[in-house]
């Protein structure tokens, strides 16, 4: 397996576990797995309790961020591995910020919201920096003098 295959599968399944982490409700009864969605079957599979399929849930808008996550992270290889580790993470860390954001919408603990704030906070501003280091010409910087120096 390629450097590149084994970069993907590891953040897949970093992606994945990080995904049944933030679905995982604390404390919850787990015994009763009635869903009635496919989508909420996938992200869920550790949660209880009846859904309302007529309006998103928390488990379908986070299959869905997590579909729109990965579809991000597909890219095609441009030939430097830095960019390409960039153009990748950019999109996993929009999907961090997007599930955080569910969080905040539809969680109860107030300790696990504040981690949700500083989740986007955080990962907001490595996105910018990544945003500024691709927008960087690659190699190395020579600073030349100005005419006035």
């Amino acid at each position: 397996m390629d450097s590149r295959a084994k970069l993907i599968a590891t953040l897949s399944a970093f992606a994945l576990f990080c995904l049944l982490i933030a679905t995982l409700p604390i404390g919850a009864d787990t015994s009763d797995r009635n869903r009635t969605t496919h989508d909420e079957i996938d992200a869920a599979l550790f949660c209880s309790g009846a859904s309302n399929t007529s309006e998103p849930t928390f488990y379908s808008e986070m299959a869905k961020v997590n579909a729109h996550m990965h579809e991000g992270m597909k890219i095609g290889p441009a030939g430097d591995i830095d960019r390409d580790f960039m153009r990748m993470m950019i999109p996993h860390h929009q999907g961090a910020i997007d599930m955080a954001l569910l969080q905040l919408k539809y969680g109860h603990d107030e300790k696990i919201k504040r981690l949700a704030q500083s989740i986007i906070v955080e990962q907001g501003q490595e996105i910018a920096y990544m945003r500024t280091l691709l927008n960087t010409p690659a190699g190395p910087t020579t600073i030349r003098p100005t005419a006035e120096q």
